[in-house]
This record gives C-alpha cells, sequence and structure tokens, in this order.
C-alpha cells in the first residue's frame, strides 16, 4: 500500500513541476495579460492609465514580475529535478527540499492574492498548484521518513 502511495506522490510532484513551468512561462512571456487585473485590484487604477502616467514604474511593475517568472521557472525545474534523482529514490533529502522549495512558493502565491484583495477566479492556478502540492508531498511523506 505504501509504495502506491510512493507513486502517485511521484507522479503528482512531477506534474507540480511542469506545472510550475508552465506558469513561469506564461509570467515571463504574457505578464501583462496575467498581472493586468492584480494592479488594477490593487492599486484602483486602470493599468492603462498608470502606464500613460507613469510609464517608468509601470514598467518596473512588469519586470518586477517577469524576474519572478524567471525564478519561478528555476523552482520548476528544481522539482523536477530533485524528484527525479532523489524523491523517485525516497530519499529524505529530497523530500525536505521539495518541501521547502515547493512549499513556500505555492504558500506565498496564495498569501500575495490575499493581501492585494483580489481573490477571484484566477486565483484557481494558486490554489491548484498549491493542492498538487500538498499531495504530493504528503503521501508518500510516512513512507519517506519512516525509512531508517
Amino acid at each position: 500500500m505504501e509504495e502506491v502511495s510512493s507513486k502517485i506522490g511521484l507522479k503528482v510532484m512531477l506534474t507540480v513541476g511542469m506545472y510550475t513551468l508552465v506558469l513561469s512561462l506564461l509570467w515571463i512571456f504574457v505578464t501583462e495579460i496575467m498581472f493586468v487585473s492584480d494592479f488594477e485590484a490593487y492599486t484602483g487604477i486602470s493599468y492603462n492609465d498608470y502606464l500613460v502616467s507613469d510609464p517608468r514604474f509601470a514598467e518596473l511593475y512588469i519586470i518586477t514580475k517577469k524576474m519572478i517568472g524567471i525564478m519561478l521557472c528555476g523552482i520548476g525545474l528544481s522539482i523536477i529535478i530533485i524528484t527525479h534523482y532523489g524523491y523517485e529514490k525516497g530519499e529524505k533529502w529530497a523530500w525536505y527540499a521539495l518541501l521547502i522549495i515547493g512549499g513556500i512558493p505555492w504558500l506565498t502565491f496564495i498569501v500575495y492574492k490575499i493581501i492585494i484583495g483580489y481573490i477571484e477566479v484566477s486565483m484557481i492556478t494558486f490554489v491548484l498548484g498549491a493542492a498538487l502540492y500538498a499531495i504530493g508531498i504528503a503521501f508518500p511523506a510516512e513512507e519517506i521518513l519512516g525509512k531508517k
């Protein structure tokens, strides 16, 4: 039974890594589409109006989001690599590494949406990622952490 949990956790964690990678690419390449609504929800100002009135700071907002996308790309690749080389073998270090590497961004994304007050349908991407991550880390936890 525990072996089934480990296989489920492995597949889900690989899915989380790929999902994170895809999200990161969206953050990098379609930033304006993804974050205009966040900007408007937090500031109460249309992003296009802000772009006209203060283009440098408006561009800084987009550049910052792209940089987060680049970091997220590294996180997605790390999740995939750690899952493939350590988690698959049930190594404790891999479980702890994935706990930190995956846990921090997914929790941060949800807290970010709550802080800016934009709890809308778009938040589903973060909730889905966090749920998949929780399943992927929890299923094999007993088997991995119980090893001597």
